[in-house]
């Protein structure tokens, strides 16, 4: 599953493998000026949104791979997070002071 909104700098990418066993997790924001992306799912921001403790290991990388029912459940959490424009518009300033701290991937994002 995928799911795609647009903040004011931002681009963001919800994704989701639909597989029966385990899903592949993953969120990226991708800045509209340059192009250059990052998985942002383990910013403490979004933990805390998601209400994943910092501290449990599975959650340390940029992509997760999580047993399906909570791949599914954390991805409609995001989704429903996503699609609030006024915790987009806070997420875009807390990636701006991320990014001034060199907290950022800078991937090149292909369309």
């Amino acid at each position: 599953m995928i799911f795609k909104t647009e903040g004011n700098k931002y681009n963001f990418i919800l994704k989701t493998t639909d597989a029966e066993i385990k899903n592949d997790f993953s969120i990226l924001a991708i800045d509209k000026k340059t192009n250059l992306c990052s998985s942002i799912n383990n910013l403490n921001l979004i933990l805390s949104e998601l209400e994943i403790d910092c501290k449990d290991s599975r959650f340390a990388d940029s992509s997760w791979i999580l047993p399906y029912e909570l791949g599914k459940s954390l991805y409609y959490k995001a989704k429903n997070l996503f699609s609030d424009k006024e915790f987009l518009a806070f997420l875009e300033n807390y990636l701006d002071l991320d990014r001034e701290e060199s907290e950022w991937e800078n991937i090149y994002f292909e369309k």
